[in-house]
């Protein structure tokens, strides 16, 4: 179990990923600084959802926690929306960096656009899932309310903005 779970809790940890292959056009502005306008995209998405219960725990703690895996699942079938929308909201914006060399600039350019595409897309994603994930522990009071996982996950989804 990792750290910081309560005794005989349980936990559902969700990681969503992007990686994205990005060719942008470079202008270069000075010999350590390049303008970069991203113009095509190669993006692959993953979740990856690992559930903890103490051995022995009971059936009520396993179906709460893959409840959390569910709204997980949920918000990552959007995924690849969610990636096209990323890469429409950094496509052809400038973006300029510096470096101590032209291939520094690049590199730094290329992470500020990555970085813009990831934040864009774990918005979609993560902050979403997270959000309901909090609503369904709210609803379920951690699991300790007499209502079936898979009701209290509909109605956090249900209350996404």
């Amino acid at each position: 179990m990792p750290g910081g779970v309560a005794e005989g809790g349980g936990v559902c940890h969700s990681v969503f990923e992007i990686e994205a292959n990005i060719v942008s056009l470079v202008e270069l502005l000075k010999p350590t600084t390049v303008h970069a306008y991203p113009a095509e995209f190669a993006i692959t998405t993953r979740l990856r959802v690992t559930i903890y219960t103490p051995h022995g725990a009971p059936d009520e703690l396993r179906a709460h926690e893959e409840g959390h895996r569910s709204i997980a699942e949920h918000y990552y079938r959007s995924a690849e929306s969610a990636a096209l929308a990323a890469a429409a909201s950094v496509e052809r914006r400038s973006f300029e960096a510096d470096g101590t060399d032209r291939a520094a600039a690049e590199q730094a350019v290329a992470e500020l656009v990555l970085g813009a595409l990831r934040d864009s897309f774990m918005q979609g994603t993560h902050a979403r899932s997270a959000a309901a994930n909090a609503r369904y522990d709210a609803i379920t009071k951690h699991g300790l309310e007499p209502i079936g996982a898979a009701d209290a996950a509909v109605r956090a989804i249900a209350q996404d903005p």
